[in-house]
Formats: C-alpha cells, structure tokens, sequence
C-alpha cells in the first residue's frame, strides 16, 4: 500500500487594509497550509488559527507533527471521514498534551477530500451531491475605522452588492450613518459581542432598522445566554450566531438566541459535521450563514461548498488579502460565490 507524504508551512496572508474588529486590529494573518500526496495526486489543506479559541499557528504546527497521517488509507468514503480524522486527532492531541486545535482538523479532513476528488479527477462539488457550483450572495466585510475611512473601503468595494460593517464600537451609529450617505445597499452587521447589555442592544438594534439593516450577528458575548434569549423575542431584525456557536453546543438552545447559524469550517473542525449542521438547523426553522475568517482561495473554496446548501455566505476572506497564494475561486458579476470545475476544490497553487 501507498502512504501519504505531507508537508505544511506556515505562511502570512497580508491584507489590503488593517483589519478591526471590536477586539483588536490585524495586517498579516499567519494560516498554516498543509499538502498532502499519495499516488502523484497532491490535496491542499488550510488551517486558520485563532486566537480566541486558544489557537496558534505553533500550536497547528506542533499537532500536524503527532498526527497519525498514515490513517487517512483507512478512509474510504464521506461517512468514513469524520470518525478516522477524529480518532486520529485524539491520538495526535493525546501525543501532544495539548486540546485539539479544530483549524487543523479542518485542514486535515479539507486535504484529504481535495486529494480524493483530484483522484477522481472530478469537482468536489460533484462528488458532493450539489447541482451547481454557483452559491448564494456574499457580501464584502468593511473593518472597523474611522467613518471617512470606511466609506472610502465602501467606495473602492463597489463591485459588491451588500456590505458586512463591524461595529461594536461607541460610535457604530456615526459609522452607519456615514455609510448610509455613501451606499444604499443592503447591509447587514456584525457587533462581535460588542453591545454590553440588552438594552444597549435594543436601542442598536432599533436605529439600525429604520436604516435598513437586514440582520445583526453576534450582538452580545457568547456568555450572556439568558440576555440573548430575551434580545430575539424582542428583536424586530433577525439575529445571527457567531462566537455562540463553535459546533459543539446543542442546536435547540442556540435557536432560542438565534434565527440564523454562522458555521465558520476554523471552529467547527469538519466539513462533514458542518454539512450535518446544516441539515440539522435547517430542520429546525434556521437559515445558516457560511463564514470564514482571514483565509485564501482554497478555504474559502471549502466553505463555498458548504454555501451550496445555504441561504447566506459570508466567504470574502481571500478577496481581503493581498497575497492569496491559491487562485480558482470566483465571484461572480452579481455577487454569487462560484466553485470552479477543476478537479478537487478546484483552486491552484500559485508558484
């Protein structure tokens, strides 16, 4: 039998503009990238750590270097994926002593599928049961800023036809307001956990109706589960999930905070669990959001086939940075997140 050879880097995605949200500013991303190639057929991998969730680009090296690789020969189907990568990761955890960072399961298990479309040398998308390569909207993430700086940022993304605005500042409705007189687009927007009690949100939630919000994601910590509660009996605008949910916690109390479930692939750890989900909360009267943090074309490719199934995407990480070291993942003319019909993800390593 074959083996897999692997190898990963990790490498510094640097982006168009500082990036802020309400806990903190970036210019460069450091994701880790892992290859893996077995029978002359390469599959690419990304993992985006993050920090809030206790992860590090050290912490993603050091796994890759316990992880089991040779029992990705034992996988071969979709249902088999999930189960072989996790009992690796536990071994690999184990071997560490340290808890399993999710970013470098993901990357893992998105190699592996990858390798095993190009195998095929067939789109993954196809593979994947979805019709179309063609996904929903995504909208185009304007950091925080100064007003005049954001709506330059609104100004230069114009090609896109709706805008997430991070707020959660003492300023968001300077910031809207600012945005409202140069764009009449939708716009949707993420808090961060940045409103500090119900009331504070519901007076944020109110003044972002009447200027035409279309949803609010996260607007309170993760923590306050009660407030929350209360927040979406009362609000007029939809709600969304973000670091509430990470994919562990059970879908019937996050529906009674949310109305709509953001899956980021970095902190669920499983394109097949994320898939699951979907079907999941979907079954249970919520519409799901494909999210992304700071990653390039091949992550985003991930999420984007997750977005096949979904009402919402959020992939505009690789159209945020400066360097994507992978190309093949389109949006289109009007908006819509569109696969390619290469084999695997469809992207291709940039030399």
């Amino acid at each position: 039998m074959s083996h897999f050879s692997t190898n990963w880097k990790t490498f510094g995605l640097q982006l168009q503009n500082v990036f802020t949200i309400a806990r903190g500013s970036r210019s460069v991303v450091p994701n880790v990238f892992l290859t893996i190639e077995k029978d002359g057929v390469v599959g690419h991998g990304e993992a985006g750590p993050n920090t809030r969730y206790n992860e590090t680009p050290e912490l993603v090296e050091e796994f890759f270097s316990a992880f089991p690789f040779q029992k990705l020969n034992e996988v071969n189907s979709l249902d088999e994926l999930e189960k072989i990568v996790g009992s690796a990761s536990k071994e690999a955890s184990a071997k560490i002593g340290k808890a399993i960072p999710e970013s470098a399961k993901t990357a893992v298990e998105m190699a592996w599928l990858d390798w095993w479309a190009k195998a095929q040398n067939k789109p993954l998308w196809e593979l994947w049961g979805a019709e179309s390569p063609i996904g929903p909207l995504t909208s185009f993430t304007i950091g925080i800023d100064t007003v005049e700086v954001m709506q330059r940022k609104v100004k230069e993304a114009e090609q896109y036809p709706l805008y997430k605005i991070k707020l959660g500042t003492d300023h968001d409705r300077e910031i809207i307001v600012g945005l409202r007189a140069v764009t009449d687009k939708p716009l949707r927007v993420d808090a961060n956990e940045g409103w500090k009690t119900v009331d504070q949100a519901k007076r944020e939630i109110e003044f972002l109706e009447k200027q035409g919000v279309e949803m609010v994601e996260q607007p309170m910590h993760s923590s306050q589960v009660k407030e929350l509660q209360e927040l979406k009996k009362w609000s007029p605008l939809p709600l969304m999930a973000d670091e509430s949910f990470t994919g562990t916690e059970p879908l019937d109390e996050i529906a009674e905070q949310f109305d709509i479930l953001n899956i980021k692939l970095m902190k669920i750890g499983s394109l097949v669990k994320a898939r699951r989900t979907i079907q999941e909360a979907h079954k249970m009267g919520m519409e799901v959001m494909i999210g992304c943090m700071i990653e390039s074309s091949l992550a985003n490719a991930a999420g984007a086939l997750l977005a096949l199934d979904c009402k919402y995407s959020d992939l505009d990480g690789h159209v945020l940075i400066k360097n994507d070291p992978y190309t093949g993942l389109s949006i289109l003319e009007d908006g819509r997140i569109s696969l390619s019909d290469q084999p695997g993800f469809g992207v291709t390593k940039i030399s």
